[in-house]
């Protein structure tokens, strides 16, 4: 999922992202030399803040004024909480301090346990046997169909594929030789072979519904559609509630596989941490069975 900034104000990652910036490239002392992007009395936003925010962020375009007028409005505020006293309370520096915990706890498991997780430690003969082992877990949630199709501009060109294919051409053989014609290439807006659609990813409606109802391997005729000409053929149909083939779900057994291996290893990191501190607990103050339970 991406998140995308508002475009009428800053959004609240927007604001935490500048004042992270902040925090992390040292604005806000006026030290710094050369010139500067933008100033708020003596905090400065230099052209180096701004390479940071792109590198830490992802963000290419963290040039943009949008991004220095974040900036600004995150430097007054945080300068008028200083003046009033807010960033010298006890409170606000108890959570300070649970933040840099935080961000610091974040930083070492990231370099000691995450970053040493090799991705290829994941074998497809474990994917296999975990797929598997999953019984019923990755069930389809709705019908699922593997198909072939090309969209065509016009119904002759969507005749002509359709012609090869049943002389016996393959469906790529025909592909490529109505690519080779300089009338019917033109036409060709869409293609894809062997691929797996839900209702929700092939559209219009008009296309899963012949989808649905197609005998398997069979050429269909060309659909008309608002969009152009279709012709499909559908190799394999699933039904809500039976299993999907592994490939369709590879990736996901894959991620399920690394996150286990990734908790493994967060485990084993906690456990030999035990064994360098001093853990006392107070029994009569706490829920022992619910701290440090296990040994």
């Amino acid at each position: 999922m991406r998140l995308h900034k508002s475009r009428t104000g800053p959004g609240a990652f927007g604001l935490i992202a500048v004042a992270l910036l902040a925090l992390w490239s040292g604005c806000g002392d006026g030290t710094k030399g050369g010139g500067y992007v933008a100033r708020v009395n003596n905090a400065v936003l230099t052209e180096e803040d701004l390479s940071v925010s792109r590198d830490s962020l992802g963000e290419p375009a963290a040039h943009s004024r949008e991004f220095v007028n974040e900036w600004i409005v995150t430097e007054m505020l945080y300068q008028e909480a200083e003046r009033r006293g807010i960033t010298d309370a006890p409170e606000f520096q108890r959570q300070l301090d649970m933040t840099r915990k935080r961000l610091a706890v974040v930083a070492l498991l990231q370099r000691e346990v995450y970053a040493s997780i090799d991705s290829n430690a994941i074998t497809e003969e474990a994917i296999a046997q975990s797929f598997a082992a999953a019984g019923q877990s990755f069930a389809l949630r709705e019908d699922l169909v593997q198909a072939s199709l090309v969209l065509f501009g016009d119904r002759e060109s969507a005749n002509a594929f359709r012609s090869l294919v049943l002389r016996g051409s393959s469906w790529e053989e025909s592909l490529n030789k109505i690519r080779a014609d300089s009338v019917h290439r033109s036409q060709i807006i869409r293609t894809g072979s062997h691929q797996y659609f839900t209702r929700t990813r092939m559209y219009p409606d008009e296309l899963w519904k012949l989808a649905r109802n197609l005998p398997r391997e069979e050429l269909s005729f060309p659909l008309r559609t608002t969009a152009g000409y279709y012709v499909l053929r559908v190799h394999k149909a699933y039904r809500q509630g039976e299993l999907p083939p592994l490939e369709y779900v590879r990736a996901e057994v894959r991620e399920y596989l690394l996150m286990d291996l990734r908790r493994q290893r967060y485990e084993d990191f906690i456990g030999a941490l035990r064994g360098r501190h001093a853990v006392d607990i107070r029994e009569t103050s706490v829920d022992s069975g619910a701290i440090l339970e296990k040994e």
